[in-house]
């Protein structure tokens, strides 16, 4: 582990390559451990981690609910947030001329 020495405060460097370092290890500890892991060959393993740790999970069901209902709250925010505007001359005034006037400065810096 890389330790700085001038550490006067207490505090310790920790450093990305000494986590990984450190949860390759316990992974190791712990695979070693289990009867399970024991009779498969270092390509069924290796196979096996890498759908454990790949990040193209399919989501689940409770995913897909929340991701649902997030998508249904931002669609009835926006809509409760239009009809306000609408029902109300002067503040779709001064929206359309904020709106305006942010994508006139925006295309300035495209």
């Amino acid at each position: 582990m890389n330790v700085s020495d001038d550490s006067e405060d207490g505090y310790v460097l920790v450093k990305q390559e000494d986590i990984v370092d450190g949860i390759a290890c316990f992974m190791a500890a712990y695979l070693l451990s289990l009867k399970e892991t024991k009779e498969l060959t270092p390509n069924q393993l290796q196979e096996a981690l890498s759908k454990t740790f790949s990040t193209k999970k399919r989501k689940g069901k409770l995913q897909k609910a929340w991701a649902g209902t997030q998508v249904i709250y931002n669609v009835a925010s926006w809509s409760a947030t239009a009809i306000g505007i609408y029902q109300n001359p002067a503040i779709l005034k001064a929206a359309t001329a904020a709106f305006w006037t942010s994508c006139r400065v925006v295309s300035k810096f495209l």
